[in-house]
């Protein structure tokens, strides 16, 4: 049994797609914050983690960005996928060029510590996606609001790519005590950026279309979720999967990569601080 969880507050960006998506694969999506102001990305998680509250221990819980993601399969296919896994709480993960990598490092990455890389360079946690069980989720949100100071307007990426990163290195002194995997083979998430800020064409290299699929050519697997992060345009995307050009209209687009910009404009202009987590005595975040 899963749970596909999206948070918006009103129709923007490929909204349309993702509703689209969703019922190619019989899939019931619950939307959370329809009609609210938005605050932040900590705003989301602390909305997740009140809807989840009283979920069974074991549902599946799938986090997603409803303004960028398409569904490529059924939650079937998901759920056993996320069961081979064995973790506990799986994010998405990206590949990303020198120039994008640097800028994410210093955004996200607090830790002072490099980025592990695995062999399929997809190195790069994704907070706008992710999927555990309903008691580990919960756990995980706890945490990140008690011991990591995680308010409405923090971003849950900066958070959870900390502890990923931390967690990454053996013989330290560090413990957070959470468990943050990246799908780094993308079994389930297949993420991707931008190729460039002008033009946002989504940057397709290692994929492989395929009768409404697609194929990650370099891990050798086939994702069931296509996330198109940072406000990339998705028509061609959506094209080669073969949707109706009808649900491909991006709304407000232009504007909300406007607004997002400037938001992480300022995230990068801020003093950065170190991320802290030495045996559960002090926890900050940037």
């Amino acid at each position: 049994m899963s749970k596909v969880l999206a948070f918006a507050t009103s129709k923007q960006a490929y909204y349309d797609l993702f509703i689209e998506s969703c019922k190619r694969y019989n899939i019931d999506p619950v939307i959370l914050g329809w009609g609210e102001r938005w605050v932040g990305f900590g705003k989301k998680m602390m909305t997740i983690r009140k809807f989840i509250n009283d979920l069974p221990d074991d549902e599946i819980v799938i986090s997603v960005d409803p303004f960028d993601v398409i569904f490529l399969s059924g939650l079937e296919e998901i759920e056993i996928k996320f069961k081979k896994l064995n973790v506990s709480f799986l994010c998405g993960a990206l590949n990303l060029g020198f120039f994008n990598a640097s800028v994410y490092n210093h955004e996200f990455n607090k830790t002072k510590k490099k980025t592990p890389i695995n062999s399929t360079n997809y190195n790069f946690l994704n907070a706008g996606t992710w999927i555990s069980r309903a008691d580990y989720a919960r756990f995980v949100i706890d945490k990140l609001v008690n011991r990591y100071n995680m308010t409405e307007t923090s971003m849950d990426q900066q958070i959870l790519t900390g502890i990923y990163i931390t967690n990454s290195y053996e013989n330290n002194s560090y413990n957070t005590g959470i468990e943050i995997e990246i799908d780094w083979k993308c079994e389930i998430f297949h993420n991707l950026l931008f190729k460039d800020f002008v033009t946002r064409r989504p940057d397709m290299k290692d994929l492989m279309f395929y009768d409404g699929r697609i194929s990650n050519t370099v891990a050798d697997s086939k994702p069931s979720i296509l996330h198109a992060s940072g406000n990339a345009r998705m028509k061609g995307l959506a094209m080669k999967l073969g949707y109706d050009p009808k649900v491909i209209v991006s709304v407000n687009t232009n504007m909300n990569f406007t607004k997002k910009t400037i938001f992480h404009i300022g995230q990068l202009l801020k003093p950065s601080k170190f991320f802290e987590s030495v045996n559960g005595t002090k926890y900050r975040h940037g």
